[in-house]
């Protein structure tokens, strides 16, 4: 008996539906010869609903008693229609389709030195607006099954694998019915009615594309066929021609003019007149690793087509790592309303084919007054060009009566508080797609996982509680690791690590420090941090204190500092050498390019967010600096052609020797907007999109003389902007772009020159559009004026990256350009070129520099991958 337990399971998970819930139709699927037909589109046309059939070719769908059309489809094959009268049982309907007979329109090819599917694109294209807006608001139910596995692995890390346990094949499983819908002009709305996981997706999910829509220029951020720069990306071949259920149906080969990440290759079928999408069968890559779409579309109570099933496929490899990852959707009980601003009964004409009629239409007189019903309606014939006119026309329109022209997308996302409650019995009744036997037995050891899982977790906790008890939140070697405690309601008391804060500098010799901090976290935060630093060559303990106030809601959130006390820092503020290669410098290599003063200070300070693209700063400082020498010379490795550079920067406009001590009262402001920036809202939260608005900065300083026995008397003012985008497909170009000038200079400590982020290190830590890659430290620092320019693009394909093994590892190409104008800078340049994104997370970099284009200097640095951080693996 228990023998037979696991078997009677799996009859009982497929069938329970037809003994538990009557009414409806299922069957198998097949191809010529009783091929089963995996992931085939079933349709019934009375209710809008769509589903597929699993791997093994089998489907089933529930319908209340009625007759029925149900239409089914494959790519490639010709579609079916069969009548069903469903009565109170479960009938059975197995369906043979057969391969699509394609014409090929011999006067069409041969007719013009033009292939015939340009004129079907440049028509597709021209209505794709069109189509963007005929839906005025739908309802739908989508049901999503995914699955993922790895494939393969390190060969030096599968025996460990295996003694572990970790099966690859089960990796991660999941289903949910969610219900979603959209309103024009962009708003979605999803509710997860059930769920049910195991395992991770690795930001895999596929609603970029079940709620994008391929009639939009970009998809999940990949050139669609249909944008209107298509053609500047993509090559088109016609393949020919078939009837089905009436339609005419085109089918285009999409070919990209480079073949790579961000555009699509495969197959789109266009029907003719309509000329929306029938299907398509497209993919793409994301940092190598490849996506696969498939998606069938059907005619929605006749009005319009919209998208019936989903399949998707992901596969990649990362650092040895191979995986997949599978996903099947379909979508069913559509519902939708058509805009009525936009009628359906107009003919697009190609004016490249209908030369004479198109110039019939464009000495037509236009009534400029008529709405765009009136437009449309004047004439059942319109070209593509006016078509595209109208529909950019009513747009505009459109987004300047909406409250919010700035959100380009309104999403919300719900879950359904008995969403992951639901039992086995549930899952049979709802699931539209029938589970394999190796998918039910998958399903069996997942579960059986979960609760071991879950055991263990409970035995942990227990174990977490003892544990807690017995230190009572405290370990000796939290004092070395650093550590957080909870001292009272909404309340932390923290202490940095000690063994990462110990470095080396000619200056102080080996020093430590680390940070004490007391929060206190509401809807208004404080928090109070002491920073404790011994130089040991020194023998000497100073330290900083600060206080932070901050306040307000999150898009008007406004905060207030208060900082003081005695530290060594960096003449550069923004820190060009950090103190973890200083110290290997040092001590290993004995050379100095750190360069630091000592100073007394408080300041006040106050940021705000005045709006979501907008914020402020004022703050105002008091100090007294101190200049400070090298006082050791100690290192690991002796060098004997080498000693520590002076602490004293070298600088051309400096007047030697730098003052021992001064005082300094400076005031500063700082602004940043974001003028045309875009927005997403998630759940009521707007999110600013990428690449859609520059930031444009300004900073003014001004040294106060006699104040406190302050000895700084000069203004300064600064511009600059900085933007990131993508021109297509082709790249990503990142610049900047800053000058400044010392309005008046009576007097200015060397901390208050205008520094630049040189370096003269062989490992780049710096951001790569701010930095310069062999810009010595401090020479032209200045006290004047000065101009630079930064410009990075990162290529989708240059040269290494014109070969398929190459960019399927996810390898990127950049070429950079930096400039700095000072008053000795010589118009300083530098050219370069990289390798990014290495093993994912490495860039390999070749520099060269000049001044006033002659050759100054070379260089090979290594770096972190340019978009680590922000360029993750996700097609969400």
């Amino acid at each position: 008996m228990r023998c037979l337990l696991p078997f009677l399971i799996t009859i009982i998970a497929l069938f329970s539906n037809n003994l538990l819930f009557a009414g409806g139709i299922s069957g198998r699927v097949t191809g010529p010869g009783g091929t089963p037909l995996s992931y085939a589109t079933i349709f019934v046309q009375q209710t809008g609903s769509g589903t597929t059939t699993n791997e093994e070719g089998y489907y089933e769908i529930r319908l209340e008693p009625g007759n029925y059309t149900i239409i089914y489809q494959f790519l490639g094959y010709r579609s079916e229609a069969r009548e069903a009268s469903i009565g109170q049982q479960f009938q059975r309907l197995d369906v043979s389709l057969q391969e699509q007979a394609i014409q090929l329109d011999e006067v069409l090819v041969s007719g013009g030195s033009e292939d015939p599917a340009y004129s079907v694109m440049r028509r597709a294209i021209a209505k794709a607006s069109y189509h963007r807006q005929q839906i005025e608001h739908y309802d739908a139910e989508v049901y999503v099954k995914g699955s993922g596995r790895l494939k393969d692995s390190p060969f030096f890390l599968r025996k460990t694998m295996k003694k572990e346990g970790i099966d690859s094949t089960v990796a991660f499983t999941a289903e949910s019915v969610s219900r979603i819908s959209y309103q024009r002009p962009n708003t979605f709305k999803e509710t997860v009615v059930s769920i049910y996981a195991q395992g991770d997706d690795n930001d895999t999910s596929p609603m970029s594309y079940i709620n994008g829509s391929f009639y939009e220029p970009k998809i999940a951020e990949a050139i669609s066929p249909l944008s209107p720069q298509a053609f500047g990306y993509y090559k088109f071949k016609y393949e020919g021609f078939f009837m089905d259920r009436g339609y005419g149906v085109n089918k285009i080969r999409v070919i990209p003019r480079s073949r790579g990440e961000n555009v699509f290759e495969g197959v789109i079928y266009i029907v003719e007149d309509w000329w929306s999408i029938y299907s398509l069968k497209l993919k793409t890559y994301k940092l190598g690793i490849g996506i696969e779409v498939y998606q069938m579309y059907a005619p929605i109570e006749d009005k319009a087509w919209l998208p019936v099933s989903h399949k998707f496929l992901v596969n990649g490899k990362i650092l040895g790592f191979d995986f997949e990852y599978n996903y099947l959707a379909t979508v069913s009980n559509y519902k939708i309303e058509l805009n009525p601003d936009l009628p359906a009964d107009f003919t697009v004409i190609d004016e490249k084919l209908n030369k004479e009629l198109a110039a019939e239409l464009k000495n037509k007189p236009e009534d400029k007054n008529a709405d765009i019903r009136e437009k449309l309606s004047s004439g059942q014939e319109l070209t593509r060009k006016d078509l595209r006119r109208i529909m950019r026309e009513y747009e505009k329109e459109e987004r300047q009566e909406q409250e919010e022209p700035e959100v380009v997308m309104n999403t919300s996302f719900i879950v359904d508080s008995l969403a992951r409650k639901r039992d086995s019995l549930y899952w049979s009744e709802i699931r539209p797609v029938p589970l394999t036997l190796q998918e039910v037995r998958g399903y069996q050891r997942a579960d059986s996982l979960a609760v071991v899982e879950a055991k263990e977790a409970q035995a942990d906790s227990l174990d977490s509680v003892g544990r807690k008890k017995k230190h009572a939140g405290f370990s000796p070697l939290d004092i070395i690791g650093g550590g957080s405690y909870k001292v009272g309601k909404n309340q932390t008391l923290a202490h940095g690590s000690l063994w990462d804060r110990i470095f080396f500098n000619p200056v102080e010799g080996f020093n430590l420090h680390t940070d004490l901090s007391y929060a206190i976290k509401k809807d208004n935060r404080v928090a109070f941090t002491l920073t404790p630093r011994y130089a040991f060559a020194r023998q000497k303990l100073t330290g900083k204190g600060r206080f932070d106030y901050s306040f307000g809601r999150k898009d008007q959130r406004g905060g207030i500092s208060l900082e003081g006390g005695r530290y060594v820092f960096q003449y550069n503020p923004q820190e060009p050498i950090s103190n973890l290669f200083n110290t290997y410098l040092n001590l290993v290599e004995e050379r100095n390019y750190i360069r630091l003063y000592e100073k007394d200070y408080i300041r006040l300070g106050h940021q705000q967010q005045l709006q979501e693209n907008l914020k402020g700063g004022l703050s105002v400082e008091w100090a007294r600096r101190y200049t400070l020498e090298n006082i050791t010379s100690q290192v690991w490795f002796n060098k004997d052609d080498r000693v520590y550079g002076s602490n004293v920067p070298v600088n051309e406009e400096v007047e030697y020797p730098l003052p021992k001590e001064e005082t300094a009262v400076v005031l500063s402001f700082n602004a940043e907007v974001r003028p045309w920036q875009k927005y997403r809202v998630y759940n009521g939260k707007r999110e600013p999109i990428e690449y859609t608005s520059p930031t444009l900065r300004l900073a003014f300083r001004q040294g106060l003389k006699a104040i406190g026995g302050s000895e700084t008397d000069y203004s300064y003012l600064e511009l600059g902007i900085k933007h990131k985008f993508r021109p297509g497909a082709r790249g990503i170009l990142d610049f900047k772009v800053e000058g400044g000038m010392f309005l008046s200079d009576n007097y200015i400590g060397f901390a208050d020159y205008r520094h630049f982020m040189g370096n003269r290190i062989s490992f780049v830590t710096a951001d790569p559009v701010e930095s310069f890659r062999l810009l010595r430290y401090y020479d032209h620092s200045t006290k004047d004026k000065f101009a630079a320019a930064y410009m990075h693009y990162q290529f989708r394909k240059l040269l290494f990256t014109q070969i398929p093994e190459v960019w399927l590892l996810g390898i990127k190409e950049n070429v950079f350009v930096n400039y700095l104008a000072t008053p000795t800078s010589d118009n300083y340049t530098e050219v370069g070129y990289s390798i990014d994104n290495i093993f994912r997370f490495l860039r390999l970099e070749a520099a060269v520099s000049f001044q006033d284009g002659k050759y100054r200097d070379w260089g090979i640095l290594l770096g972190v991958a340019s978009n680590l951080g922000g360029g993750s693996f996700t097609i969400r």
